[in-house]
Order: C-alpha cells, then sequence, then structure tokens
C-alpha cells in the first residue's frame, strides 16, 4: 500500500521538515511507501544541502519577497512558486527500487511519466549526463532520468538516501517563475541574461503545454494511477500521522535560512 498525502500551501521550512518527518516514519516502519503533494505559501528559493549561500543574490530576494530554505536533498537552487511540488518517499530495501540513486531515480521517473500521462502531458526521461552552465540553477540543465517535454527539463528533482529510506522530491512548474528565478543568483549581467535566455529555450511548465493550470486534486488522481501502475500497489488517500507532525515542529529550524541575518 502506498499513502498520498493531499497537502495545502506551507512555508518552505515547514515543508522541508515535513518531507524529512515522513521519510523517517517510513525509514522505520512506522508508515508505508508514502506520496505527499504539496505547494508554498510564498515563492521560495530551496538550496541543495551543501550549496553555497553566496552564490544567492539576498537583497534581490529581500526586495521581491522570495523566502529561502535548505533542502535535505543535494543538487541546486530551485525557486518554488507557482508549481505542485511532490515527495516520494520508500525504505531504501523497497523491492521495487535499485540500490542506488540513478536506478531509483528511474523507476520513480517511470511513475512519474505514468501519471502525468493521465491529465495528457507526454514526457521522457533523460537518459544523459547533461552539461550544465555551471551556475547554482538547478533548472539550466536536466539530470539523468529527470522528466522533460520536448528535450526541455520540465520536473526538477533530488534525493536524499541512507540504509533506512529514499527522500526524493521535485517541482512540477505550472507556471515557471522564468525572471524571478534567474534574478535570484548573483553572477554578472551577461551571464545572467545568457541563463534568462537558456532557461526560456530550455524550460517548459505545465500551462505552455495544456494552456490551463492543474490542481492539486488533479494531480492527486494522475499519481494514484500512475503510481499504482508502475509499483503494483493500491495508493489510498491519508494524512500525516500526530507523531510526524510533532517531528515536523522540531525538525524547522534545520532548514530554516533568516534573510534578515545576512548581511
Amino acid at each position: 500500500m502506498i499513502r498520498l498525502i493531499i497537502d495545502t500551501y506551507h512555508m518552505g521550512s515547514w515543508n522541508m521538515a515535513c518531507d524529512l518527518a515522513i521519510s523517517k516514519h517510513v525509514g522505520k516502519k512506522l508508515q508505508p511507501t508514502t506520496i505527499r503533494l504539496y505547494g508554498w505559501s510564498l515563492p521560495t528559493l530551496s538550496l541543495g544541502r551543501f550549496q553555497k549561500l553566496e552564490d544567492i543574490d539576498i537583497n534581490y530576494l529581500k526586495n521581491n519577497n522570495i523566502d529561502i530554505v535548505r533542502r535535505p536533498t543535494g543538487g541546486r537552487a530551485v525557486l518554488h512558486h507557482k508549481e505542485i511540488t511532490y515527495l516520494f518517499s520508500a525504505q531504501t530495501n523497497h523491492p521495487l527500487l535499485p540500490n542506488n540513486v540513478i536506478g531509483s531515480y528511474k523507476v520513480i521517473a517511470e511513475a512519474l511519466i505514468k501519471s502525468l500521462e493521465k491529465i495528457n502531458i507526454k514526457c521522457d526521461v533523460e537518459k544523459n549526463k547533461n552539461k550544465h552552465l555551471n551556475t547554482p540553477a538547478c533548472y539550466d540543465s536536466p539530470s539523468i532520468y529527470e522528466i522533460t517535454i520536448d528535450k526541455k527539463k520540465f520536473i526538477g528533482s533530488a534525493q536524499y538516501r541512507n540504509d533506512q529510506y529514499v527522500l526524493q522530491h521535485g517541482a512540477i512548474p505550472i507556471q515557471f517563475p522564468l525572471e524571478n528565478y534567474a534574478n535570484s543568483f548573483k553572477m554578472e549581467k551577461e551571464k545572467k541574461e545568457r541563463l534568462y535566455n537558456h532557461l526560456k529555450n530550455k524550460v517548459i511548465d505545465i500551462k505552455s503545454v495544456l494552456n490551463k493550470e492543474i490542481s492539486i486534486e488533479e494531480m492527486s488522481e494522475a499519481f494514484i494511477s500512475g503510481f499504482s501502475e508502475v509499483f503494483n500497489e493500491d495508493v489510498f488517500i491519508g494524512e500525516l500521522s500526530d507523531s510526524e507532525y510533532e517531528l515536523t515542529k522540531k525538525l524547522i529550524d534545520r532548514f530554516e535560512i533568516d534573510l534578515d541575518s545576512i548581511t
């Protein structure tokens, strides 16, 4: 059985803490394999687990009411705004997940592709390791087994795994925040313009494909179908347990970055 939590909008630190709290419960076999679909209360730039803060234009974030948070996963920065974000967490020894990041990425990508087919979005999976522009931006190129449409990057995902659980989450953009994203990084004007133009040609979102927006409820129905097909398990609608909720509150400080304390 796979539990699907249809969540609402939260601050970035809550979202990251909640993803980790769920994964810890899954890893200890207190909860089954879990998907969570959610949104963000404010536009929020999420940094990879080890990403340097000095790459980020803090003043731009402050002046444009953009929050910042650090993810429990690696990779480069993603600006979350008009999107549906997913979490997928399973025990590390799940029988359908290979014991490595790339292999498990591939299986989860298959489930994502099957899900998106249900809302008439035909996707591909990136099979090559691409060179990126050497910027702090996750979306400047698709990584291997990430989801693309017409060779344009669509879903940006990141994974963390240990000996108990796999935590993978990713952004499914409804309308990609192109201008704010490109301006969130400290770089020379020429390089920033190059990043903006590159993203304009190499990134795609739901609205560009369907000419409309998709709700979390519609995406949930698609995920129920796609993940049950690939994992051959029933997907049921569940909710956060009391202990997951309490652990989330305890973990929030781990992911917060106080913009006001940065000069």
